[in-house]
């Protein structure tokens, strides 16, 4: 029932997708050999890639299944699809990042994902940056979306005045009791567009998503974990640093990953250290990402591992 009732709040928001990059390419589509053109090297972290130059060099680099990388020179490493947008390749004390080439004329997306758009490389210790484009030897048809965020229609609609439903909360509340939703007068005076972005913007279309490998439980180490755990209330204690609000920037992903870092940090030094990190650096400074229409935790973590954070 609970989730039919979340099915029915979000309808008004079902589409495309509206926030990071609109490509929508697949694990399958990322499989195979490539070929990586070099450009702009031996540069600082400082460097611009956002535009194409002449290569100076090329990898060619097979992507495998169990997302295993093998370069030409017999180098093994490992890559990562981040969701629906573009890749990491880790090989040879170098890391590859780029996100996968698009279009869009009106409601039409094409995703191109035999190619990435200009990505950054650097070696694993965060020097020797250069740019580069990714082609796959072997091309494969370019796959076409409509988006119903880029209609006009769909354009209105957003602009119209978000109204709370109270019919909703008191269905929400009569199902469950772990948690009391509530209305916020504040959000009426928001626009649809507005709560959409506070709530993490549109869905994207993920053709298959990975489903988590089953394990079987050691009774006897379950049997000494507690039938309970808060991190908010651990003998008094609070391990879990306070809500913040985003207020209309879409930047659900800075602001989540921040508070899971600060209480992962809480938790290792005892409560000793209570850092307080800056979603703000990310959505205002981070290539990888796109501000407040989105971004993803395993780009903020890498954006972390190559710039850090304040």
């Amino acid at each position: 029932r609970m989730r039919a009732l979340a099915v029915i709040a979000l309808l008004a928001f079902v589409g495309g997708s509206a926030a990071d990059t609109p490509a929508n390419c697949t694990y399958e589509d990322l499989l195979g050999t490539w070929i990586f053109s070099v450009y702009n090297v031996g540069q600082d972290r400082t460097i611009d890639c956002s535009s194409t130059g002449k290569p100076v060099n090329t990898v060619t680099v097979d992507l495998q299944k169990l997302s295993v990388a093998v370069d030409d020179l017999g180098h093994t490493g490992f890559f990562t699809l981040i969701y629906n947008q573009g890749f990491e390749v880790v090989i040879n004390d170098y890391k590859w990042f780029g996100f996968f080439k698009y279009s869009q004329q009106g409601s039409e997306v094409t995703s191109y994902c035999d190619q990435t758009l200009p990505g950054w490389v650097h070696d694993v210790l965060g020097n020797n940056w250069g740019c580069f484009t990714g082609k796959k030897v072997q091309p494969i048809p370019p796959r076409i979306d409509h988006s119903i965020m880029l209609e006009f229609r769909h354009q209105l609609l957003m602009k119209l005045p978000y109204t709370n439903n109270m019919g909703l909360v008191e269905q929400i509340n009569s199902v469950q009791k772990s948690w009391k939703a509530t209305t916020y007068s504040l959000h009426e005076t928001l626009t649809i567009q507005d709560m959409l972005r506070r709530s993490g913007g549109h869905a994207s279309r993920i053709p298959r998503r990975v489903r988590p490998v089953m394990v079987s439980a050691d009774s006897k180490m379950a049997a000494g974990l507690p039938e309970h755990w808060d991190w908010r209330d651990v003998n008094g204690l609070s391990y879990v640093s306070p809500v913040r609000n985003q207020a209309q920037c879409g930047s659900c992903y800075s602001f989540a990953t921040m508070g899971m870092l600060e209480a992962r940090v809480r938790i290792q030094t005892n409560n000793t250290q209570q850092p307080v990190f800056s979603p703000q650096q990310v959505v205002s400074c981070s290539q990888y990402s796109q501000g407040c229409d989105g971004g993803f935790p395993y780009l903020i973590g890498k954006y972390i591992q190559d710039f850090g954070i304040v």
